[in-house]
């Protein structure tokens, strides 16, 4: 048809744009690249939450497990850290991500054993960890003084 071509095809065709294309100028990461670590941190803090203790029957562990299942699989949430916007800003589908959770939950309660989470990075510990005891300190503050 003639008219596709004419100047009323190019007022009456919309121009197609992929969020790629459109978001590709704008992609100076830079000024988010922080809130973006944070925002991993925090969707790997609630990940390993619930695949740890998602056995727990009671206590802090069962305490933990119910909030992460809840910021996770919860439908509702606004703000710059519900689970929708973070997803979103780090570029995951959070249906996806939802139907996975689901899934490995169904397994666990079936009995079939799935990977968890592994640890982005371990943390390498050379010998005993142990706390300055405070009491000691402020004894020795105060007979300096």
């Amino acid at each position: 048809m003639e008219w596709e071509n004419g100047v009323m095809g190019s007022i009456l065709v919309p121009d197609v744009i992929t969020p790629e294309q459109f978001y590709d100028s704008r992609r100076d990461d830079s000024a988010i690249a922080p809130v973006k670590r944070l925002m991993m941190a925090v969707l790997e803090d609630a990940l390993r939450c619930f695949q740890n203790n998602s056995n727990a029957k009671s206590g802090p562990r069962k305490r933990l497990f119910t909030e992460a299942e809840q910021w996770l699989c919860g439908e509702t949430g606004d703000g710059p850290f519900s689970f929708d916007t973070v997803c979103e800003t780090l570029g995951i589908e959070p249906a996806f991500l939802r139907g996975g959770l689901r899934q490995w939950r169904d397994q666990q309660l079936a009995g079939v054993s799935a990977r968890r989470l592994a640890r982005r990075s371990p943390v390498m510990r050379s010998g005993k960890i142990s706390a300055i005891s405070r009491r000691g300190s402020r004894q020795r503050i105060s007979q300096a003084v």
